[in-house]
C-alpha cells in the first residue's frame, strides 16, 4: 500500500515538473540560439576589425607615396622656378647685346665706308691697314657668335623648362590620383567603423537578450524547486496520514480481537456457570457475584452540538463511506478517510462551517482540492473539484460556494470526496456523526 502511494506521488511529482522542465528545456534552446547570434556577431566583428586595419595599413602606404611624390613634384616645380629666373636673366642680357649690336650695326653702317676709309689713311702701311680692318671684321663677327651662343642657351633652357613642365604635370597627376585614392580608402575606413559600431549595438541587444533569457531559466527554476518542495511537502502528508490511518488500523483490530477474545472467554465462563452454582449452593449458602459483561467500542468524532455542522451539497446521495473498503484505482489503500457523495459536474459543493481556508490547490491524489480550517481544532477537506472558487487565506462562512463537484485527481467518476480531520492533511475522523447522516 505505501509502494503504491509512493509510486502514485512520484508521479504527480514528474507531472507537476514537467511543464516547467519543457519550459526549461525551450528557454535553453533560445539562449543556445543567442549564443550562436552573438559569436556569429563576434566574428564578423574580427573580420571589420581585421579589414579595417588593411585600410589602415594602405591608408599609411599611401599617405607615405603621396608625401614622397608631393615632394618630388615641389622639387620639380622649384626647378622650374629657377630655370624661369635664369631664362629671365638670359633673356635680359640677350636684349642688351641686341641692342649694342643694333646700334653697332647702325653705326658701321652708316659709316663703313668713311671708317675703312679713316683706318688705311691712319695706316702706318698697307699691312697695318688691313689688319685694322680684320679687326673691326673679327669684332663684329665674335659679337655674333656671342649672340648665337646666348639663344642656344635659351633654347636649351626653354627645352628643359618644358621637360621640367611636362614632369610636374605627369606629378600632379600621380598626386591628384593618390589623393583620390585615399579619399576611397578613408570612405572605406570610415564605413567599416559604422560596420563595428552597428555590430557592437547588436551585441548589446542580443547579449541583453541572452541575459533575458537567462533570468526567466532561474525565474522558471525557482519556481520548479517551490513545486517541488510544495509537492513533496505533500507528499510527506500524504505518507503522515498513511502511517496514522495504518496505525488506527492496527488499533482497531487489536481492540476487534480483545473484543473477540473477551467474548469468547464470557461465553466458556457462561456454559460452566450452572454447573459450578449448583455446587456453590450445596457445599454453601454464600451469593454467587457474576461477571459484568465487557463492552469495548471504536471511538467516534466528537459532535459538535455547539454551532452545528451543514452539508457540503444540497442533495445527499452517499456513494462510499467511511472506513475500510477496496480503492477502485487501487493506489489509496483499503481505508476511506471520508465519505463521497454523488452527484453531477454542476452540483455546488459548500463550507459545512465557517472558517478560513487552510490550503486551496491541486495534487495527484485529491485533484483539485480545498480545505477549511474551522478554528475549533477541525478541518473539513473537498477533493476531486473541477474548479475550486475560494483561494488560501479566504474566510468563507457555512453554506458558502467553495467549488463545483468534479472528478480530478485519482478519481473514477464525477463525486465529492468529502472529509474531516484534526490535523492539516491528518487526523481522519468519520464525518456522518457530526453531518448527521
Amino acid at each position: 500500500m505505501k509502494k503504491k502511494l509512493i509510486l502514485t506521488l512520484s508521479f504527480v511529482l514528474l507531472l507537476g515538473s514537467a511543464p516547467i522542465s519543457a519550459f526549461a528545456e525551450t528557454i535553453d534552446e533560445k539562449i543556445e540560439a543567442q549564443n550562436q547570434k552573438i559569436n556569429d556577431i563576434i566574428s564578423t566583428q574580427e573580420d571589420a576589425k581585421a579589414y579595417k586595419n588593411e585600410l589602415e595599413a594602405e591608408i599609411s602606404a599611401l599617405e607615405e607615396e603621396y608625401n614622397t611624390v608631393l615632394n618630388e613634384k615641389q622639387g620639380v616645380e622649384q626647378k622650374i622656378n629657377d630655370l624661369n629666373t635664369e631664362i629671365t636673366d638670359l633673356e635680359k642680357k640677350i636684349e642688351k647685346r641686341n641692342d649694342q649690336l643694333n646700334a653697332q650695326a647702325r653705326a658701321t653702317q652708316t659709316g663703313q665706308d668713311t671708317s675703312i676709309l679713316s683706318v688705311m689713311l691712319n695706316a702706318t702701311s698697307i699691312s697695318d691697314a688691313i689688319s685694322k680692318v680684320l679687326a673691326v671684321n673679327t669684332i663684329v663677327s665674335a659679337n655674333n657668335d656671342i649672340i648665337k651662343a646666348q639663344q642656344t642657351d635659351k633654347e636649351e633652357l626653354n627645352t628643359l623648362k618644358d621637360s621640367l613642365v611636362q614632369q610636374a604635370k605627369v606629378l600632379e597627376e600621380k598626386t591628384t590620383a593618390l589623393a583620390e585614392q585615399e579619399e576611397q580608402l578613408a570612405q572605406a575606413k570610415l564605413d567599416q567603423e559604422v560596420k563595428l559600431n552597428e555590430l557592437a549595438a547588436s551585441l548589446s541587444k542580443e547579449t541583453a537578450e541572452k541575459e533575458q533569457f537567462e533570468q526567466q531559466k532561474a525565474e522558471a527554476e525557482r519556481k520548479r524547486q517551490e513545486e517541488l518542495k510544495a509537492i513533496e511537502e505533500r507528499k510527506q502528508k500524504m505518507a503522515e496520514a498513511q502511517a496514522l490511518a495504518e496505525k488506527e488500523e492496527k488499533e482497531r483490530l487489536a481492540l476487534e480481537a480483545a473484543k473477540t477474545a473477551a467474548a469468547e472467554k464470557e461465553a466458556a465462563e457462561a456454559t460452566q456457570a450452572p454447573v459450578e452454582t449448583a455446587d456453590v449452593e450445596t457445599d454453601s449458602t454464600e451469593d454467587v457475584v457474576s461477571v459484568p459483561e465487557t463492552s469495548i467500542t471504536t471511538p467516534e468524532a466528537p459532535v459538535d452540538t455547539s454551532s452545528g455542522w451543514g452539508l457540503p451539497v444540497s442533495s445527499v446521495i452517499v456513494t462510499s463511506g467511511f472506513g475500510y473498503r477496496e480503492d477502485p484505482t487501487g493506489i489509496s489503500g483499503t481505508f476511506h478517510e471520508g465519505i463521497d457523495f454523488g452527484g453531477s459536474s454542476s452540483t455546488v459543493i459548500m463550507a459545512v462551517k465557517s472558517g478560513t481556508i487552510a490550503d486551496a490547490g491541486y495534487d495527484g491524489m485529491s485533484g483539485n482540492y480545498v480545505i477549511i480550517d474551522h478554528g475549533d481544532g477541525y478541518y473539513s477537506l473537498y477533493a476531486h473539484l473541477s474548479s475550486a472558487t475560494v483561494s488560501t487565506g479566504q474566510a468563507v462562512s457555512k453554506g458558502q460556494q467553495v467549488g463545483f463537484m468534479g472528478t480530478t485527481g485519482n478519481s473514477t467518476g464525477v463525486h465529492l470526496h468529502f472529509g474531516i480531520s484534526t490535523g492539516l492533511w491528518s487526523g481522519y475522523v468519520n464525518p456522518a456523526p457530526l453531518l448527521g447522516i
